[in-house]
């Protein structure tokens, strides 16, 4: 059996002459290196493009906003949407574009943006109260006083939840049953009742009908005597009476 043994270096067998050669090869590369800013040479290329985005997204959200106030949402959803191109992790711009789209009755497309908010960051109150707004905008008031809630249970010191938005979702609520109530009510009075008549109450009814088609057979009667008046009788004829002929 052959054994297993280390192979042994080859660097006996190089020849004297080339081995110094590369000593001197070395010296002088690392004399080079000795002079080098390794300082310049690092890439900050990445750290430079991502603060060119963060500002950039940035200026593009402030321009959104100005043209927000001045009620051109189209144009400031236009911006964000730029933006978002550039933080697509930036839930403070879904939230601006929902409450834009909901000034422009966009209802669907608010709720799916203020959803968008609230998965990114869900302790955020804000995204909470634009939720619940949208909600309210399909009609959806319990889900949007469960919206309403959680914004109030983060921030309960926040006098506008309370007031603009879950109390008036409440008397929404409110308004809602009064008038479920309302209409149940002149349903039930409106319904035809049937009851069931007995013999007694059947020989009653008659009567009532034989004495009230008696007072009617009077009353046609007398407007026939009042139609047609009693003609005065001729008791002799006048003298220039002319008698007619059959012929």
């Amino acid at each position: 059996m052959t054994s297993f043994s280390w192979k042994k270096k080859t660097g006996g067998n190089v020849k004297r002459s080339v081995s110094t050669a590369f000593e001197e090869d070395t010296k002088d590369d690392s004399e080079q290196l000795e002079g080098v800013d390794w300082l310049i040479l690092v890439p900050h290329r990445k750290i430079i493009c991502l603060e060119d985005a963060l500002s950039k997204s940035s200026r593009l959200k402030n321009e959104g906003s100005l043209l927000a106030e001045s009620e051109r949402y189209w144009e400031a959803i236009k911006k964000w949407d730029e933006a978002l191109q550039f933080t697509p992790e930036d839930e403070t711009i879904y939230e601006m574009k929902a409450q834009a789209l909901l000034a422009l009755c966009e209802v669907f497309p608010a709720l799916a943006m203020a959803e968008k908010v609230v998965k990114l960051k869900p302790t955020w109150w804000t995204g909470y109260q634009t939720l619940g707004r949208a909600q309210l905008g399909l009609g959806e008031v319990r889900q949007a006083m469960k919206s309403f809630s959680r914004a109030v249970h983060i921030n309960p010191a926040e006098e506008e939840l309370w007031k603009e938005d879950f109390l008036w979702s409440f008397s929404l609520l409110k308004q809602k049953a009064d008038q479920k109530k309302l209409l149940e009510q002149e349903m039930d009075n409106s319904k035809v009742k049937l009851t069931e008549l007995n013999s007694s109450d059947e020989e009653k009814v008659t009567e009532i009908s034989n004495e009230k088609q008696g007072t009617s057979e009077k009353n046609t009667s007398l407007s026939t005597i009042d139609k047609h008046p009693h003609e005065p009788e001729i008791k002799y004829l006048p003298q220039n009476y002319v008698h007619m002929r059959d012929k």
